[in-house]
C-alpha cells in the first residue's frame, strides 16, 4: 500500500474512532441534559419572563455552589481509585462522601442566607427570601449525587449511572407537573420540584452502592484529593463565569424580564451544545492522546480542526434557521424577542467546540500551566464587554460579549499551542466557515404561529447547507492521499 493511502487510511481510523465515541457519549449526555430541556416548555408557560429571569440567576448561583462544594474530588476520585485496592475503597469512599457532604451543606447556607437577605432582593431585583431555605437541601443532595455517581463511574456500571439520572428526571418532571402547573406554586414549586427529584436520585444512587459505602475517613487522603482537584473547581467557576456574565449585567441594567428573555435563548442554543459539544469533547479527551502516538498526527489535527470547523458551523446555521420552531417547542410567543439573539449564542456553541481541539498544543507540549491565565483573560474581556455592551445593546451585547471571550480564548490557545506542537491550519475551511458566519448572522429568524410554516423552508436550506458541508469534507478527504502525495514531492 502506498504511503499517502496508508495515511488517508490513518485519517479514516481516526476520524471513525471519534465520531463512533461522540455518538456512544451522545445518549448519556442527553439523559444529563433533559432535565432542562424537558422542564422548560412548563417553565416558560407557567412563569412569566420575569420569574423565568429571577430563577435563571439564582440557578447560576446554585450550580457555582454545587462546584464549590464538590471540591474537584469527583476528578481526584478517579485516580486514587484506580490505584487503590479492593479492601480500600469503601474507606475512600467514605472520605469523599464526608467530605463533600460537609461542604454541600456549608455552601447551601451560605447561598440560603444570601437568598434570604434584603441584599439578596435588591441585588438581583427580585423577592427570593421564600426561596432560600430550598437551596441548602437542593445543593447538598446534589453534591452527594455527584459522588455516588462519581463511584458508579469509576466502577464502570453505566447502566446504573443511566438509571439514577433518568430517575431523578422522571421524579423531577413528575413533582414539576404537579407543582408548577397543578398547585401554581410558581418558583418555589420549581425549586421543590428539583429538591425531590435530587433526593429520589440520591436514594436510588444510594441502594446501588451501599455495599461499597465505609462510614470511616480517611484526613491524609481528604487533604491529597483536595490539593488534587482544586483546580478544577477554578475552571469550572471560569467556566460558570463566561456563562452566567451576561445574566447578571442583564438584570443590573435592564430587568428580570430581559434575563429571562436572555436564558431562554441560553437554553434554546443549548441543545446544540447537549448533542454536539459535549459528546465531541468527552470523545476528545481519550482519543487526542492516542493520535498523538502516530507518525502522521500532526496533519491528522489539523484535518480534525478543519473538518470541525466546517461542520461546526454549518450545524450552527442549521440550527439557527430552525430556531423559530425550538422557541415555540420549547417557549411561547411570549418569548420572541429571544430570537434575535438565539444565532449568536449558536455561534457562541460552535467557537466552545473549537476549544478541544484548538487546545492539543497545550496538553501535547506540556504547556497546560497557560490555561488559567488564557481562561482569566477571557474572563476579563467578557466582563469588559459586557459592562460595554449591555447598557447600549441588552441581550445582544450579552451575546457578543460571550462570543468575542471565547474566540479569544480559542484563538489564545491554538497560538500558544503552536510554540510548543506546531499544527498547519488550513485558509480554505476558514473561508467556508467565515460565509457560514456571515449566513447565520444575516439569517434573522421570524417568529412562526404554525410548525407547517416554520418546518418546510428551513428543513429544504438545512438539508442543503448539511449536504455542503459533507460533501466538502469527503470531498476533501478522498483527496487526502493525493494532497499529501504532493506535499511530500515539493
Amino acid at each position: 500500500m502506498s504511503e499517502p493511502r496508508a495515511r488517508a487510511n490513518c485519517l479514516a481510523d481516526v476520524l471513525r474512532s471519534l465520531v463512533g465515541d461522540s455518538a456512544q457519549y451522545v445518549a448519556g449526555v442527553v439523559v444529563m441534559g433533559l432535565a432542562n430541556m424537558v422542564l422548560l416548555p412548563l417553565y416558560t408557560r407557567f412563569l412569566s419572563p420575569s420569574d423565568f429571569g429571577l430563577y435563571a440567576l439564582i440557578e447560576v448561583l446554585a450550580l457555582s455552589s454545587i462546584s464549590v462544594s464538590g471540591l474537584g474530588l469527583n476528578v481526584a476520585y478517579l485516580k486514587w481509585f484506580a490505584s487503590s485496592a479492593p479492601d480500600e475503597v469503601p474507606r475512600l469512599l467514605g472520605t469523599m462522601i464526608w467530605v463533600n457532604g460537609f461542604a454541600g451543606i456549608v455552601t447551601g447556607a451560605v447561598l440560603w442566607m444570601f437568598l434570604a437577605s434584603h441584599q439578596s432582593s435588591r441585588m438581583l431585583h427580585g423577592d427570593t427570601r421564600g426561596l432560600g431555605w430550598l437551596l441548602l437541601p437542593l445543593i447538598s443532595f446534589e453534591t452527594l449525587q455527584g459522588v455516588l455517581l462519581t463511584h458508579l463511574r469509576a466502577r464502570r456500571r453505566p447502566g446504573a449511572f443511566s438509571a439514577v439520572s433518568t430517575f431523578r428526571l422522571v421524579t423531577i418532571a413528575a413533582f414539576s407537573i404537579w407543582l408548577v402547573a397543578g398547585r401554581k406554586d410558581g418558583l418555589s414549586g420549581v425549586f421543590l420540584a428539583r429538591v425531590l427529584g435530587d433526593l429520589g436520585g440520591c436514594l436510588v444512587a444510594w441502594g446501588l452502592v451501599s455495599a461499597d459505602v465505609s462510614l470511616s475517613a480517611s484526613l491524609s487522603s481528604a487533604l491529597a484529593m483536595m490539593k488534587y482537584g482544586l483546580p478544577v473547581v477554578a475552571s469550572s467557576l471560569i467556566m460558570m463565569i463566561l456563562d452566567g456574565a451576561g445574566r447578571f449585567f442583564l438584570n443590573h441594567y435592564g430587568n428580570l424580564e430581559q434575563v429571562g428573555l436572555y436564558a431562554v435563548a441560553v437554553k434554546i442554543s443549548g441543545v446544540m451544545r447537549m448533542l454536539v459539544v459535549l459528546p465531541f469533547g468527552a470523545a476528545w479527551g481519550g482519543l487526542m492522546f492516542q493520535i498523538a502516538k502516530r507518525s502522521e498526527a500532526a496533519i491528522i489535527y489539523s484535518k480534525i480542526m478543519s473538518y470541525l470547523l466546517v461542520l461546526s458551523l454549518s450545524i450552527a446555521l442549521v440550527f439557527s434557521l430552525f430556531s423559530p420552531v425550538l422557541l415555540l417547542v420549547f417557549a411561547t410567543r411570549q418569548y420572541s424577542a429571544s430570537l434575535a439573539v438565539i444565532p449568536w449564542l449558536l455561534l457562541v456553541q460552535a467557537v466552545t467546540v473549537l476549544q478541544y481541539p484548538s487546545a492539543t498544543g497545550l496538553f501535547l507540549g506540556s504547556a497546560t500551566k497557560w490555561l488559567l491565565p488564557i481562561f482569566a483573560l477571557g474572563v476579563a474581556i467578557s466582563l469588559g464587554l459586557n459592562r460595554l455592551l449591555v447598557p447600549r445593546f441588552a441581550s445582544l451585547g450579552a451575546a457578543w460579549a460571550w462570543l468575542v471571550a471565547w474566540l479569544v480564548i480559542t484563538i489564545l490557545m491554538a497560538s500558544v499551542g503552536q510554540r510548543r506542537y506546531p499544527i498547519r491550519y488550513e485558509r480554505k475551511p476558514l473561508l467556508v466557515a467565515l460565509a457560514a458566519c456571515a449566513i447565520v448572522i444575516l439569517a434573522s429568524p421570524r417568529p412562526v404561529t404554525a410548525w407547517s410554516r416554520g418546518l418546510i423552508a428551513p428543513s429544504i436550506f438545512g438539508a442543503i447547507i448539511m449536504m455542503f458541508a459533507i460533501g466538502y469534507v469527503w470531498n476533501d478527504f478522498r483527496h487526502f492521499g493525493a494532497l499529501w502525495s504532493a506535499r511530500t514531492v515539493e
